[in-house]
């Protein structure tokens, strides 16, 4: 059976996308990475994101052992988030997307789906500037908000929270960006005919390395700036089959307030997808600007 809701977040950010006005900067946001830098926007700035995301043969969305799926598709289309500085030292950070799930398990059953995904709100602070021996450092943190249900396969119907120490430096040519932290998964019990009992949340370690080049022509007045990066990713230390490892690549081509991204990504443990692609665009503004209609426009005389 086909599901299929939408969310007022989703109607909120396109409208945000429509009557903002831009700001000539690439964007911060390292999508489709998943690894955060530790720099925030600036106060006032603002990031608007539409993407989609393919995933084939992983384990979605966890608590899933091995070897009772056959097959499965997942497709997040449309990918909705949206990035804001607060006073040049925080980022406020909030997600959601409607998703696709084709799959089939290893008892010939088949589950079809088309519905809502996961909301999720986060916060970046940025404690330390980066300096020619330290790196910048950071932490991001937040939670997974459970407006997925669970019957439907589309979500776990519970709470997830993680919490992450990020470090960045800068070398010139290449800057790394390294996020080390723990995840808390919800386990609500037995996904698709497995032996997990519900109760006990499920505590991970994480862990994400990227290298983004520096911004290729950014030196060149109206060009396309474009940064190439790569990232490993992964978490580990799960007692309900959650153990993640893949490697992803990517690029970023930014004209203007606009940037358009490119990644795929493969797995190196049974439970990481086979392979996954992404695509978006990204549309950086300044949010205040809605509001300089406001402003007295009065002349003396």
């Amino acid at each position: 059976m086909t599901r299929w809701q939408w969310h007022p977040f989703g109607s909120t950010l396109v409208v945000f996308v429509i009557l903002s006005t831009a700001v000539v900067a690439p964007a911060a946001s390292l999508l489709p990475l998943v690894t955060q830098q530790a720099q925030t926007l600036p106060a006032g700035v603002a990031e608007a994101t539409v993407g989609l995301a393919y995933s084939g043969d992983g384990r979605y969305p966890g608590f899933i052992e091995a070897g009772q799926l056959r097959r499965q598709t997942v497709v997040e289309a449309p990918q909705l988030g949206f990035n804001i500085g607060v006073g040049n030292w925080a980022e406020f950070q909030a997600s959601y997307e409607t998703v696709y799930l084709d799959e089939q398990a290893a008892n010939g059953q088949t589950n079809n789906q088309f519905g809502g995904g996961d909301a999720r709100i986060f916060t970046k602070l940025h404690f330390v500037n980066e300096t020619a021996r330290r790196p910048g450092i950071g932490m991001w943190f937040g939670t997974k908000l459970p407006n997925a249900t669970r019957d439907s396969g589309l979500g776990t119907d519970d709470t997830d929270f993680g919490a992450d120490f990020v470090l960045s430096k800068d070398f010139g040519v290449v800057a790394t960006h390294l996020n080390l932290g723990i995840v808390l998964l919800g386990n609500t019990g037995p996904f698709i005919g497995n032996d997990f009992t519900a109760g006990g949340q499920d505590d991970l370690f994480n862990y994400n390395l990227a290298v983004v080049s520096k911004p290729l022509g950014a030196d060149k007045t109206g060009a396309t700036m474009l940064r190439l990066m790569a990232e490993f990713t992964g978490a580990s230390g799960s007692r309900f089959g959650n153990d993640r490892d893949a490697l992803r690549f990517g690029l970023q081509m930014t004209r203007g307030p606009g940037t358009l991204y490119m990644g795929v990504s493969a797995g190196l443990i049974t439970a990481s997808e086979n392979v996954g692609a992404s695509t978006g665009f990204i549309y950086t503004f300044e949010p205040s600007t809605w509001f300089d209609w406001l402003k007295d426009d009065t002349s003396t005389p």
